[in-house]
């Protein structure tokens, strides 16, 4: 029996009290925002159809990540994990209690949810570099891979059922129980970080100035890592039209319900699922640039077949195999950032990652909607296809047909 069967099968992560503790609050704040993002998503597709206003509640979501992630990794560094994860999440919390009582109020209309979109995100994004760093300081060096594993799993389960739960109760019941069981989620962090947490030593060192100039040097002198940064902004930014578009099309163009939107966009998560179960297995047959290829071969192709399919089940189809090259785009660079970056510099190496890897699905969604705005749905989806199909062309040969 392989090693990785046997870590699956032992769980050996959820014995450590802390980390269990730490895991089931993160699945069920998760499950929550999971939730209220697909309730979001339906009630702007509902009030506002135009393409270029959807996208944008995407780059709401992900702009916070862009300005906050790598600032966030410092003060965590300096303050300490727990002040930062209380606070981040009790922002979290209020954010999402204002989006329940201006729903109850009728005032929840466009501007309102891309502007508290923006401030649910950026509470999340103040809060990811410490809790990255927190869930791997309570276990023991042998375990902290296998935790990784774990969060993965808890994360894309989330993902997997909270849309459907979110479309299926917005559309039965409508947004303040969704909203309200979001704010509710967030308790779960807040109790477990109610006493701040210090760490013993801080493990930044000098000025916030010194910190940005020893990470700028490390860019300059690790051409790998800058690879790393121009393939995320390469894939990411294209794949993310597949987002952008999805509820606008289920909702507006094949006039589907929100249940049916929530149950396509699990299908995002079915799909991460399976490539977090099945890439242990995959990476020691598969050579990582293949792997690579693949995923932007897959995602160009069901990106393609959106604007062809019209019933739920084939959505949802395309959508497992979307979700599955996209997580496992996301697992290789990850592994790349573990097993390459000094110790001494991953926090800041995986920030600055999150930092490109959110810029790039920033613009990709907007972008994704201006062009489905002036072209439709199709057309925009076929072209943003072609350019994702050519990341799989490998680096020399781009080089070589740009320079011809």
């Amino acid at each position: 029996m392989s090693e990785s069967r046997i870590a699956w099968r032992g769980l050996p992560p959820l014995a450590v009290p802390a980390y269990r503790k730490l895991w089931i609050v993160s699945m069920l704040s998760h499950f929550g925002t999971w939730m209220h993002n697909t309730a979001a998503a339906a009630q702007l597709a509902h009030s506002s159809p135009a393409p270029l206003t959807n996208a944008l509640l995407l780059a709401a979501a992900t702009l916070p990540a862009v300005l906050l992630s790598f600032p966030a990794g410092l003060l965590a560094d300096r303050i300490g994990r727990g002040t930062v994860l209380f606070w981040a999440n009790a922002t979290g919390a209020a954010v999402a209690a204002v989006f329940a009582i201006l729903n109850l109020c009728d005032g929840l209309g466009p501007a309102a949810i891309l502007g508290l979109t923006f401030a649910l995100n950026a509470g999340w994004a103040a809060g990811y570099p410490a809790w990255n760093a927190e869930v791997s300081s309570v276990l023991p060096a042998d375990l902290v891979k296998d935790g990784a594993a774990l969060n993965s799993l808890s994360f894309n389960l989330a993902r997997t059922l909270g849309p459907a739960a979110g479309g299926f109760a917005f559309g039965a019941v409508g947004g303040f129980p969704v909203y309200l069981a979001n704010a509710l989620s967030f308790a779960g962090f807040m109790l477990c970080f109610r006493k701040t947490r210090r760490m013993a030593a801080s493990a930044a060192r000098g000025s916030w100035r010194d910190s940005l100039r020893e990470t700028s040097a490390f860019v300059r002198d690790s051409p790998r890592f800058r690879a790393l940064l121009v393939r995320a902004v390469m894939f990411f930014s294209l794949a993310q039209s597949m987002s952008a578009l999805v509820p606008v099309y289920v909702l507006t163009v094949r006039h589907r319900s929100a249940a049916d939107l929530g149950f396509v966009l699990a299908a995002f998560g079915a799909g991460a699922v399976c490539s977090a179960v099945s890439y242990p297995n995959l990476r020691r047959r598969v050579p990582e640039r293949v792997l690579r290829c693949a995923c932007a071969v897959l995602a160009a192709l069901a990106l393609a077949a959106l604007p062809l399919l019209g019933s739920v089940s084939a959505l949802f189809a395309v959508g497992v195999v979307f979700g599955a090259a996209q997580a496992s785009m996301v697992t290789v660079n990850n592994g790349f950032l573990q097993t390459t970056v000094a110790l001494s510099l991953r926090s800041r190496a995986v920030a600055l990652y999150i930092v490109v890897l959110y810029g790039a699905q920033t613009i990709g969604a907007v972008v994704a909607g201006a062009l489905s705005a002036w072209w439709g749905v199709g057309p925009a989806a076929w072209a943003i296809a072609v350019l994702l199909a050519a990341c799989a062309l490998p680096g020399r040969v781009r080089q070589r047909r740009s320079g011809s």
